[in-house]
């Protein structure tokens, strides 16, 4: 079962009186120039702005990006702005990764290997990489998902690393997209998704951190120091993640039969992340690039770039992420359902 939005233009214009004809018509004949310059330079894709960027819903966390633009302009001797990496949260700790099927040596690369085999055709282009990334839905579920990136296409695979056997897979082709978003993911700000993550992120860390673990150990001089119920635990948490969103809708918005069925399969966008193997893989950021979601923009780029026929607009912007209650959402990424790994007893 398999379950892109970025930038805005605004002109500004004002108005001078003066005292003589000749002056008021020069600066007529100006304003009607710098109109006809002004419209030479536009987008030739009309889109709504506030589809692509959701520059009318961004929460707070997109703030790194609006002060990384306004120091940008400030800045007239920069040559090219430079890109702006949020903060990240680790997601898992090192003991629980370990449950992912995943994280055993070889698993990955046999996989891949596998689905390259069965699955790529020299119709679909020259091959150009794979990764194992975080598919995240229109739902805001997260799940593991093998990524195989052509000249042509980009194939999304279902794999059981389990049983080791490909589950499904979907093609989506180069040409048809229209828009490729790269970016932090953000919600808008009426959404309940950051106060509910802290919440949970703050019951988890109170119940682990200050009851089990003091009663499992003796107590020091740092504990009357700390306070058990400290509400910085509970403070609402973004996702503080970078992510890639590939579009084909032209920037139209989704039909509500689309919009509010988790089951659709006709979602004209997918959004990608790093695998959470990538903060915790041994070895240096080559070895870990198989998980990482930038390496995988930067190709999906130069791919995109490289076709003639191309009309794809490419936004470094933040990517909104359209939840705005999210407990399912919630409850399958605090239990990672969407990856294989290791639960007690049983292996799901």
């Amino acid at each position: 079962m398999s379950d892109l939005m970025e930038d805005g233009m605004e002109f500004r214009g004002g108005t001078l009186q003066l005292s003589t004809e000749n002056n008021v018509e020069n600066s007529e004949s100006r304003v009607r120039g710098a109109t006809q310059s002004h419209n030479k330079i536009k987008t030739p894709i009309s889109v709504n702005p506030s589809v692509l960027s959701g520059a009318d819903s961004l929460s707070s966390s997109a703030s790194s990006f609006a002060d990384a633009r306004q120091s940008t302009s400030n800045n007239d001797n920069a040559e090219q702005p430079q890109t702006v990496y949020p903060r990240y949260d680790v997601p898992f700790d090192k003991e629980n990764i370990k449950d992912f099927f995943t994280f055993r040596k070889g698993v990955v690369e046999n996989a891949i290997q596998e689905c390259i085999t069965a699955l790529l055709f020299p119709e679909d282009g020259e091959y150009l990489g794979s990764w194992l990334l975080t598919e995240i839905t229109l739902w805001d579920n997260e799940k593991e998902r093998i990524v195989l990136l052509t000249s042509r296409l980009v194939m999304i695979i279902k794999y059981d690393f389990i049983a080791m056997k490909q589950m499904d897979f979907r093609k989506t082709y180069l040409d048809d997209l229209d828009t490729v978003v790269i970016g932090e993911l953000v919600y808008p700000p009426s959404s309940l998704v950051p106060r509910l993550n802290g919440i949970a992120t703050g019951v988890t860390t109170v119940v682990k951190d200050c009851v089990i673990d003091r009663l499992c150990r003796r107590p020091t001089s740092t504990d009357d120091e700390t306070k058990p119920f400290d509400p910085k635990y509970f403070e609402p948490r973004e996702r503080n993640l970078r992510g890639v969103r590939m579009m084909w809708n032209k920037g139209e918005p989704l039909p509500l039969k689309t919009l509010w069925n988790p089951f659709s399969q006709e979602v004209p966008f997918i959004t990608f992340a790093s695998h959470p193997i990538y903060w915790h893989r041994d070895g240096n950021a080559e070895e870990r690039s198989t998980f990482d979601m930038e390496t995988f923009a930067q190709k999906l780029q130069r791919a995109i770039e490289n076709i003639p026929s191309s009309a794809c607009c490419i936004h470094h912007s933040p990517i909104v992420i359209q939840s705005y209650l999210g407990i399912a959402s919630l409850l399958h990424n605090k239990t990672s359902m969407g990856f294989f790994k290791v639960r007690g007893k049983f292996s799901f």
